[in-house]
């Protein structure tokens, strides 16, 4: 039995269309394995994207050390909560611990503040209070657990909410209690594809980054579901596209 299966298929982007083949497991896998998958048709999409705005003559102003949006508060599905606890386990001693206490810190300063339990259920409140919300987390200024020198320290495995948001305004504007900014807009949405992996629950996709130790934590002993890759990427296309997307899996050996 082949332990790969190719996976072919077409996403329309607005005007233009990208053809993807990929080579994938066949067996059956956690949604967690199919996240490098999912990060590089992410890029696809940015590059689409990216080459529009060039055309309107709009570019991103994105760069290492500028750090602004790691202190907003980035939601993120459970599937990269995984993946993150991961990476914070395999890193060496005492980087792992100085990670886990940038974890705790931000909990700690969530509760002083009252909003840790709003924090906790953020994807479930109205949106006026979400609105209100996003703006006193701002406010408090806490910076993404991964943030070093202004910059993302795990840049190859950062979250893919963090890919799609791409600023083309000055940074400084970024840097604003409420910021107001110019952002290139993607024709689909693969952070919110993956965070409908997990659950049917809009009400439940998705949780803070700064949540995801303690998320995890509380769910260690659970067990995602092993399913075979088609079957995540025809998952995946679905909650992006909002319709099944026609694939053309076969053996590649």
């Amino acid at each position: 039995m082949a332990d790969k299966v190719k996976v072919e298929f077409e996403l329309q982007l607005g005007p233009e269309g990208i053809r993807v083949a990929l080579n994938v497991p066949a067996a059956p896998v956690p949604a967690r394995q199919m996240l490098p998958l999912f990060q590089g048709l992410t890029h696809q999409v940015i590059d689409v994207a990216v080459a529009g705005a060039a055309e309107q003559g709009e570019t991103v102003s994105c760069k290492a050390g500028c750090g602004a949006c790691c202190r907003y508060l980035v939601p993120i599905s459970k599937t990269e909560a995984r993946q993150l606890r991961a990476v914070v386990d395999a890193m060496p001693e005492p980087r792992r611990s100085e990670v886990r206490a940038r974890f705790a810190d931000a909990m700690a300063r969530l509760e002083a503040g009252g909003m840790l339990e709003e924090v906790r259920r953020f994807e479930s409140l109205p949106e006026e209070q979400f609105l209100t919300l996003t703006a006193r987390y701002l406010a408090l200024r806490i910076p993404c657990p991964f943030l070093e020198d202004e910059s993302c320290s795990i840049h190859p495995q950062r979250p893919l909410i963090c890919r799609e948001y791409l600023v083309t305004s000055p940074p400084e504007r970024c840097g604003d209690t409420w910021p107001v900014v110019s952002r290139i807009t993607l024709a689909v949405s693969m952070s919110q594809a993956v965070a409908k992996l997990e659950t049917t629950d809009p009400r439940d996709a998705r949780l803070a980054l700064v949540l995801a130790l303690e998320w995890t934590d509380a769910h260690a002993g659970d067990e995602q579901a092993l399913r075979p890759a088609v079957e995540w990427i025809d998952a995946m296309l679905e909650g992006m596209t909002g319709k099944p997307v026609p694939g053309v899996p076969g053996s590649a050996g």
